[in-house]
């Protein structure tokens, strides 16, 4: 799937993961709490990307890359090196 955007040298492009509203318990998460979340799915990698494809679910870092929207969806430009983990379905 290509959204029209294509990352140059080492830049991903995520998806940004809505926080869920509520726990698997059913417990309501706090707006606090909710906005912390630094998750995202990776959607187009840039040629020089070595650690992580397309498709993988991401953390990354609070305040790294540029938030873009793009046909009213919401995405992150991001450098590799700003990714701090790779998260199992």
């Amino acid at each position: 799937m290509s959204v029209g955007i294509e990352p140059l040298a080492a830049m991903v492009l995520l998806e940004k993961e809505a926080a869920p509203e509520k726990t698997q318990s059913g417990l309501l998460l706090p707006e606090e709490a909710r906005e912390k979340m630094n998750v995202g799915v990776i959607l187009a990698v840039g040629p020089d990307v070595e650690h992580v494809s397309v498709g993988d679910r991401v953390i990354h870092r609070s305040y790294g890359g540029t938030t873009i929207e793009w046909l009213g969806i919401e995405y992150l430009l991001i450098k590799e090196e700003d990714l701090q983990a790779k998260v199992g379905n």
